[in-house]
């Protein structure tokens, strides 16, 4: 149900109208336009496209003085396509690791609070597996989907190493040194692994997912209670994640090196 109006940032709303009017359009736009357009005073618009200007959403043509849209709207746009491609195409592959691992297994994205959110999961038919909920946000540093991420983001990494680290198990790792030593290991090898360090009870094992920009943008990883974690299932688990991530990545475009095709 929609929100009335009065409830809205008119300022928010009225940016926002401004930038439908050019995807519409498709083309530059005088201010006369856009007032035409939007239909809000030419000082009003001035202000919200001055806005747009400092953000980098909208550049003014110096000869004709009209604006238009800059590639950072192009860029976002890409970005929400290959989220939607991304949960597109790793439906097949989440359910064939799901298959061949028979754990539970997850597909998970970074967020602003450096916190993983799971987007997508394939739930094992095993009476005792790790039970989770699509949409929940779990810490980064602790968990295998997070750390197969933080490994190839240095900006997010730093900024969550930066801060005080909480300890959710006895087990979880909160040194900066020690995690940066792990991330490290994580990005050589390409995949990372957890034995209870978000739930005492809980394991994981992931690899990061690329696009086609070969940015990691996503990971995959199976969920295992902590009590299967022997050494012969973590070593088929790494194989077959890292597989399948790779699957992923070479769908959204990636081009996997051969050297991490088989692991």
């Amino acid at each position: 149900m929609a929100l009335p109006r009065s409830s809205l940032n008119i300022s928010a709303v009225g940016i926002l109208n401004v930038l439908e009017v050019f995807g519409r359009k498709a083309q530059p736009l005088s201010l006369a336009q856009l007032a035409a357009e939007t239909k809000r005073p030419k000082s009003t618009l001035h202000r919200m496209l001055a806005t747009l200007v400092h953000a980098g959403f909208v550049e003014q043509d110096r000869e004709t003085s009209k604006y238009r849209l800059t590639l950072k709207m192009w860029s976002l746009g890409m970005s929400a396509l290959t989220g939607l491609d991304m949960l597109k195409v790793a439906r097949l592959h989440l359910e064939a690791l799901m298959t061949a691992s028979d754990e539970t297994v997850h597909l998970a994205v970074l967020d602003a609070s450096g916190q993983i959110v799971y987007l997508s999961k394939v739930e094992s038919p095993r009476s005792i597996r790790v039970q989770t909920q699509i949409g929940k946000h779990s810490p980064a540093y602790c968990t295998a989907t997070g750390r197969a991420m933080l490994a190839f983001l240095p900006e997010a990494r730093e900024r969550i190493l930066s801060q005080p680290l909480q300890a959710l198990t006895p087990d979880t790792i909160t040194d900066s040194t020690r995690l940066r030593q792990i991330l490290g290991a994580v990005a050589v090898k390409g995949f990372a692994v957890t034995k209870g360090e978000n739930h005492p009870e809980m394991g994981g094992i992931a690899a990061p997912i690329r696009d086609h920009t070969g940015a990691v943008v996503a990971s995959c990883g199976i969920a295992i209670p902590i009590f299967r974690m022997r050494r012969e299932l973590i070593e088929r688990g790494v194989a077959l994640v890292v597989k399948y991530a790779n699957a992923i990545s070479a769908d959204l475009g990636y081009r996997v090196p051969s050297d991490r095709q088989a692991m």
